[in-house]
């Protein structure tokens, strides 16, 4: 029975030290977009590596925004046949102009062929509002909109 005892207690405290929070988790980014070196996001944390070489872990809900080697990235909501879904992906922010945000997803899909399993979409987005889902179609005239080079490769 005491064995029992000593080794319910000892389960409940490793359970209670993985629910606890790392040390060096940052709560905030304070608004302001990360800039890091190398990032591994998770599905509730962020694990950062700034610049300096610090290491840092960042909770989910609290980056809006990060840069890594010169590409910023920006938390937006995901749409589905132009309604919100409730859910958010962090995407590659291609270039700005009048107000409108040119943006790059990158979406794990099981179904495609390659090997890596990634499929690209892009979105005119408004503020934190879709403008536009662009469609394969379209994306050369949005891409050339943006001042950008189009390249079907």
């Amino acid at each position: 029975m005491k064995k029992l005892i000593v080794l319910a207690s000892a389960t409940v405290f490793c359970l209670s030290g993985m629910a606890a929070l790392p040390g060096n988790i940052t709560s905030d980014a304070g608004g302001e977009r990360v800039n890091c070196k190398k990032i591994s996001i998770g599905t509730k944390r962020a694990r950062i590596t700034l610049p300096d070489g610090e290491k840092k872990v960042m909770l989910i809900d609290q980056l809006e925004s990060y840069q890594v080697d010169g590409a910023a990235f920006e938390k937006k909501e995901l749409y589905s046949n132009g309604k919100p879904t409730g859910k958010t992906a962090f995407m590659q922010l291609l270039k700005t102009r009048n107000g409108l945000s040119l943006y790059k997803n990158m979406v794990l899909d099981p179904e495609i062929a390659a090997a890596d399993k990634r499929r690209i979409e892009y979105f005119v987005y408004q503020g934190d509002k879709l403008y536009l889902d662009v469609t394969p179609k379209v994306l050369p005239n949005a891409v050339t909109f943006f001042g950008l080079k189009w390249s079907d490769r």
